[in-house]
């Protein structure tokens, strides 16, 4: 697995400061290592929550909880596990490992992939959860209300160009557990969140086997 990120100078551009810059021939590799409501949310890290999503594209539609379900303190951070749970047929299960220390932003370690019948493969990422270039350009953002449903109230709308020129939309509120987002839509596909809780746990029921870190040149 090679480095996503790198220092190039031909980079320059693809990234706000201070965020590592990302190849622009690579942006679409890394941003599929990051789930969309987490690139796009702002992971709150409550041990036990979840967030049941439904989401649609021209493949079919499916719900996809997401919950946060473990957390390891470290010597300068935490980290967390937050599982993705997408009830396909045969299921799939999407587990990142994210770390964060204090209010920084958090980092996305490593992602794992669980299919039943076949043993979980991690893969390292070290990635920004809400990496600039990854999200794209903010084009639009207001203030909207939600206005039924279980997290009706006060919300936040913003609109991303990608370099490709599709944009997501995305809405936020603070009522939505795990990444505070109530529904993103692209071109292709949407998410909507209908339900939540609490009383999480682990699904991934074996280690997985842990893909190493390749060196940069």
């Amino acid at each position: 697995v090679q480095p996503l990120a790198t220092a190039s100078p031909t980079d320059a551009g693809t990234s706000s400061p201070g965020d590592p810059p990302i190849a622009p021939e690579r942006l679409a590799e890394a941003r599929a290592l990051v789930p969309p409501p987490l690139l796009y949310g702002q992971l709150q890290p409550v041990v036990g929550t979840w967030v049941e999503y439904t989401f649609h594209s021209k493949q079919g539609t499916f719900p996809v909880r997401a919950a946060v379900v473990g957390e390891t303190p470290r010597e300068h951070d935490t980290l967390f596990q937050v599982e993705l749970d997408y009830q396909t047929s045969p299921r799939v299960l999407i587990i990142v490992w994210v770390s964060r220390a204090g209010t920084a932003r958090p980092l996305v370690e490593r992602l794992a992939i669980s299919m039943p019948s076949n043993t979980p493969i991690s893969i390292p990422v070290d990635l920004l959860a809400d990496h600039s270039a990854l999200r794209g350009v903010p084009v639009r953002q207001r203030d909207t209300e939600l206005k039924a449903g279980p997290f009706a109230g006060k919300a936040r709308e913003q609109t991303f160009r990608l370099e490709s020129g599709q944009t997501m939309t995305v809405v936020t509120s603070a009522k939505v557990p795990v990444f505070g987002v109530e529904s993103l839509r692209d071109n292709e596909s949407s998410w909507s969140a209908v339900r939540a809780g609490t009383g999480a746990r682990p699904s991934l029921g074996s280690v997985p086997l842990a893909l190493p870190r390749v060196p940069g040149p």
